[in-house]
């Protein structure tokens, strides 16, 4: 039998060049037809039956049948918009901490699969700059980030004991998370409602580089990513690197790692409330608390996908991909792989194996943010347990559109 080939499988894909300019340098007309028509291509795909453009299309609430569907194809499948896609967590492990991969093609820019690329002030190639020891959040940020998420919560119920209701992701969540980065930003208070407003309107950055968005969203997005970057080192002073740890591209970091916390505490709470018995534990077990976030990177993270190229040309299981190949790691489905987890599908607070998860992976852009990631949904967890033992889901779940890459809800009504 013959070796299955590159070429055989490109000869059923239907792709879309990549933009190749940034976001700024492009027309109305240009990129809005643009994103149309990749999105068109995707539809096309899926309702061909590709499960992972049923993916991209970014239009169920519950993405998890489609990777399922991922899996049964083997470990590594083709996807005919022109993506390699894995589910399987071994083959991904490899992948990500692989140097023969990286975030976008040789030169630095998108590869085809990539819809967008919004130039040099959006660098992702974060591989070779592993988190530092500097970045973890020490005593005092998390002091910092306890009073803030406190305060915050304080404000919505001011007697607990009472009956209460609120929306648990714009009234506590978002708010108490993006303050408390711009806190430990060092964002003067007079301009951290902008810090916010620059934030939200960042939100689908991550989605919009492989799902089209609507023109208004992606030119909304790149103006943010300007203005965050000015705000930020307008706030930085003299003994102080502009941005988040100190890095260059402090403001997307900083964008990724607050969009990161809100949708891993909603992801977290959602599971919890929908587990009573799981809620009830970490309310009499506060300590929980950082167990329930490793265990919410496994079941539902709140980054879904990582998307890497090939550097060179490389074998991945047992077919030969040529450099610049489009390789997607789905990590909301290697967090449910049955070799590796049991009982997936079950959450569970004392699960043993919760942080063999490859969410948030060190080399990916996440890394140098993802211990503020943590910390903050340990401290949103712990805060509202330790508030609202009697809490409960009060109503529909509202969830973004257009989301393949980040998962979680927009709006949660909770109440006692």
């Amino acid at each position: 039998m013959a070796e299955p080939t590159v070429t055989d499988d490109l000869a059923g894909a239907l792709t879309q060049p990549p933009l190749g300019r940034a976001v700024s340098a492009v027309a109305d007309p240009e990129l809005g037809t643009h994103l149309l028509e990749t999105r068109g291509i995707h539809w096309i795909h899926a309702a061909n039956g590709d499960p992972y453009a049923a993916v991209l299309r970014g239009q169920a609430d519950d993405p998890y049948p489609a990777y399922e569907r991922v899996r049964a194809r083997g470990a590594l499948s083709f996807s005919p918009t022109g993506s390699w896609v894995t589910a399987d967590h071994a083959l991904a492990a490899s992948i990500l901490c692989s140097t023969e991969f990286g975030v976008s093609g040789a030169g630095g820019g998108p590869v085809p699969q990539q819809v967008l690329s919004y130039g040099e002030g959006c660098p992702l190639e974060h591989e070779q700059a592993p988190q530092a020891a500097g970045d973890v959040p020490g005593a005092e940020q998390r002091a910092v980030v306890e009073g803030v998420h406190r305060e915050t919560l304080e404000g919505l119920a001011p007697d607990p004991s009472a009956t209460y209701a609120f929306e648990l992701v714009g009234g506590f969540v978002r708010p108490a998370v993006t303050a408390a980065a711009a806190a430990v930003l060092g964002v003067p208070a007079g301009r951290r409602a902008e810090f916010a407003e620059l934030v939200e309107r960042l939100r689908p950055l991550s989605d919009s580089l492989l799902a089209p968005q609507s023109l208004r969203t992606v030119r909304a997005a790149d103006g943010a990513l300007a203005a965050l970057t000015a705000l930020l080192a307008d706030s930085a002073g003299p003994d102080r690197s502009p941005g988040a740890t100190g890095r260059p591209d402090g403001a997307l970091l900083s964008a990724l790692g607050v969009t990161a916390a809100v949708q891993l505490t909603g992801n977290a709470v959602l599971a919890l409330l929908a587990h009573p018995e799981q809620w009830r534990e970490l309310c009499a077990r506060p300590g929980l608390a950082a167990a329930a976030v490793e265990e919410t990177l496994r079941y539902d993270p709140p980054v879904q996908l990582d998307a890497r190229v090939a550097r060179v040309e490389t074998e991945l299981a047992g077919r030969r991909l040529p450099a610049g190949a489009h390789v997607v790691v789905l990590t909301g489905a290697t967090g449910r792989d049955p070799e590796v987890f049991t009982d997936p599908e079950r959450f569970d607070l004392a699960r043993p194996d919760a942080t063999a998860h490859l969410a948030l992976h060190p080399a990916g852009p996440y890394g140098p943010v993802a211990s503020l990631v943590r910390l903050q949904a340990e401290v949103a967890l712990r805060t509202l347990a330790g508030r609202f033992p009697g809490l409960r889901q009060a109503g529909p779940v509202l969830r973004p559109r257009r989301a393949p890459v980040g998962r979680g809800p927009l709006s949660v009504p909770v109440g006692s």
